[in-house]
């Protein structure tokens, strides 16, 4: 009995099933591979940055929980983001805002004294009489 032509055709097909099956499971393997090493390299830049550059870390979350609080809209969101945004600032700019408050401050001192001074200096002068 000679096999007809429908079971010829059936081992070539699945040879030709199999032969594709391997093609899709190297393209998978490959690209799981591409991914991994984009991955990869993007810690690593991120880490570098991080380093180099510390301030970045804060100010990334910063941005990051602005957008969430934004998207979400609630406002107990955006009240602890602009604390924490407030407090990462308070530390980072503490001293700087200090020296400048109290130089305003010795300033605003000095000029009040100036017109103190001033204003006594033409209260004791003699008004010119019209008689």
């Amino acid at each position: 009995m000679e096999p007809t032509q429908a079971t010829a055709t059936q081992p070539k097909a699945t040879k030709a099933v199999e032969k594709q099956l391997e093609n899709v499971e190297v393209t998978l393997r490959e690209r799981i591979e591409h991914a991994r090493d984009i991955v990869e390299d993007l810690r690593d830049r991120a880490e570098i940055a991080f380093h180099e550059r510390p301030y970045l870390l804060p100010v990334a979350t910063g941005v990051l929980g602005l957008g969430v609080g934004v998207l979400i809209g609630s406002k107990l969101s955006r009240i602890l983001l602009f604390t924490t945004a407030g407090a990462l600032l308070s530390d980072t700019l503490r001293h700087e805002v200090a020296r400048i408050s109290r130089e305003f401050v010795k300033n605003l001192d000095e000029n009040m004294d100036e017109t103190e001074l001033a204003e006594s200096h033409a209260g004791t002068e003699e008004a010119p009489s019209v008689t």
